[in-house]
């Protein structure tokens, strides 16, 4: 950790990168990812823009949504998105999960370094999610269809 007990931003891709493994291999459903892919989305309510850059996005292969894709592209079809908190936390705690819940996007993972936990955030209505599920680093997440298996998460400690 730093002097201001901030984990080095290079956590922050350390984090990304082993997610996208721990999804990608167990998930029911084969899963393309990109990292920092622009989304469009519209703004309004509780979300300030109309685009956001996940650190990560997961869609279904059989989509091939980043074939060919535009910088931006429109959230119809990602399944999940994974933010770890940056130096700006509260914009991944509640700025994005607002936006990522009105595109809507069923999934919304977030990784929080300051508080050594995981959010599963699930069922988007409006703009936010109607349930979150929280979890310590160490311990097993389920996550739903279309993933349907127990995200491990000892490596993030």
């Amino acid at each position: 950790m730093s002097q201001s007990g901030e984990r080095p931003r290079k956590d922050h891709e350390d984090y990304i990168s082993l997610i996208m493994k721990r999804v990608i291999r167990p998930a029911r459903t084969d899963m393309d990812f990109s990292g920092n892919k622009g989304l469009k989305l519209s703004s309004g309510g509780r979300c300030p823009k109309n685009h956001v850059i996940p650190g990560g996005t997961f869609a279904p292969t059989e989509l091939r949504l980043y074939r060919g894709g535009d910088p931006w592209m429109p959230c119809e079809g990602v399944a999940l998105v994974v933010e770890v908190t940056s130096t700006k936390p509260r914009a991944d705690r509640t700025d994005k999960r607002h936006c990522y819940a009105r595109g809507p996007i069923p999934l919304y993972l977030l990784v929080d370094r300051e508080q050594s936990s995981l959010t599963l955030f699930s069922d988007p209505e409006g703009d936010d999610y109607r349930q979150h599920r929280t979890i310590p680093f160490g311990k097993r997440l389920t996550l739903p269809a279309p993933f349907a298996f127990d995200l491990q998460t000892g490596e993030l400690i």
